[in-house]
Order: C-alpha cells, then structure tokens, then sequence
C-alpha cells in the first residue's frame, strides 16, 4: 500500500496540472505568433499603400512617340494625366480614349514602367482625299474622317467634288452618302492615280477628271475593281489624243469616244 506524503499532490494529478500549464504556455505562445505575423502583415501593407502614394511609384515623364500631325501637347491634354500622380491606378484605358478622339489619331497604345515613365505610342491616319467645301478643302482618311480643314491642298490627296458638302470640322465623319466617291479614291491605284485630276459627282454617276484632257465615266461604284482595270488597260494600251469619254460603265464593254475635229 502506497502513501502519499503530506502536502505532495498525488502523480496522476500532477502530471494532469503539467498537462494544463503547458497547454496554456503554447496557447500564449501560439497567440504571440499569430499576432506577430498580423503585425508584420499590417505593416507591409500600410508600407505599400504608403509606397504608392509616394514619389517612389508616381508619375514622372510622360512621352508620346508616333505622332507627326498632332502635337505632343494636345495628345498630353486628351491623356488627363499629370505627373505626380500615383502609377498604381492610373486609367490608361480612359486616357487612351481620349486621345482616340483626335482627328488624326487612328490607334494609340499605352505603357507604365515603374521608373515613373508613362508612354503613349500613337499610330496616326494618312489623307487620302480631299472633299470641296466653300472655300476650303477637307482633308479626309480612308475612313471618312475629316482629318483637317485647309485652303490649300497637298498634290498626294485625291480631291471630291461635287459633292456638295456645306462645311466639315475635324474630327467628324462623312455622312454615309458621301462614302461612296471616298470609296473611288482610295480604290485608285498606280497608274490609273497619277492619271486622275479629280473625282467628280456627276448625274451620270461617278467619273474621274483626266491630267489630260477628257474623262472617264465610272457609274456607280458596283464592280469598281473591274472598271478600273479597264481604265489601266486603256492607260497602258490604247492611244488617248483627243479622248473624249472614256465610257466603263459596263466595264467588260468599254467604250471610248474622241474628240471631233481631233487637233
């Protein structure tokens, strides 16, 4: 028969006390972890958010490449971007947008880099004919924008007449009636191109204005792509003194009528 000594708690029930004590001292332990990473957690993210709002991750240079008709200026001011703005939740897509609506602007794309450099690469229209509007021309792209409002025309553009348009602003698009004559200028081709003074708006339909004399009725602006070869065949192939009319309106029929007396 065993006997406890006074005082002295009985094993089992000091094993079961270690047993608590120690549980409590890695629940405390486990605690102080948890709440350690939590404070080092917290600490990185307010470091971060700090960062952000910072000189070290805003904007410092803003560059446009590309543009040639458009000044850098007016591209910067459609951007809506300054520098000292955060590089963390900047709306480029916006800014792009913007910039979009530019006259001269056909597709503009943008980049950050964390050196605090923003970049807008602009990729610009070309004019490719020129609509007669009182007392000035209307430069326009091949996709009926009108890219500028000048007196004087460059001799690479196709001018339109006829077309009776009262006035364009840059920026806004040829109504869709006035696409079709577009549609002939920018189907023209070398050599036929070179050949071509202007493209008229006729009763008779759509015809072009020879560098020499005499013209070519085209119709309307089905099966263009064979009218015009019939055009470059004549070009190529027949004698045009004293032509008169050039007739494709039937562009496997074509006929050509001289001038007479021819002199």
């Amino acid at each position: 028969m065993t006997v406890q000594a006074p005082g002295v708690p009985h094993p089992r029930i000091a094993e079961r006390r270690a047993d608590v004590v120690a549980a409590v001292r890695s629940g405390e332990r486990r605690r102080r972890r948890v709440l350690w990473i939590g404070l080092v957690v917290s600490f990185a993210l307010l470091c971060g958010y700090l960062a952000t709002r910072s000189e070290l991750l805003d904007v410092d240079r803003i560059a446009v490449t590309g543009a040639t008709r458009t000044p850098a200026g007016e591209i910067l001011k459609a951007a809506g971007i300054d520098r000292g703005q955060p590089l963390i939740g900047l709306d480029l897509p916006s800014a792009r947008s913007r910039i979009a609506r530019l006259p001269w602007v056909k597709d503009v794309y943008s980049t950050r880099a964390w050196d605090g450099r923003v970049t807008f690469q602009v990729t610009e229209r070309s004019p490719v004919a020129a609509v007669a509007i009182p007392g000035a021309w209307a430069l326009t792209g091949a996709d009926g924008r009108v890219l500028e409002v000048t007196p004087v025309l460059a001799e690479e553009v196709m001018p339109i007449l006829g077309l009776n348009v009262v006035g364009a602003a840059p920026g806004e698009w040829l109504a869709g009636t006035h696409r079709g004559a577009l549609a002939v200028a920018v189907s023209l081709y070398e050599p036929v191109r070179s050949a071509v003074r202007a493209v008229e708006v006729t009763p008779e339909g759509y015809v072009l204005d020879l560098a020499v004399p005499g013209r070519v009725v085209l119709g309307d602006s089905s099966d263009i792509a064979a009218k015009l070869e019939a055009v470059h065949t004549f070009l190529a192939k027949v004698n045009l003194r004293c032509l008169e009319v050039l007739d494709v309106r039937a562009a496997a029929a074509p006929v050509l009528t001289r001038a007479n007396p021819c002199r």
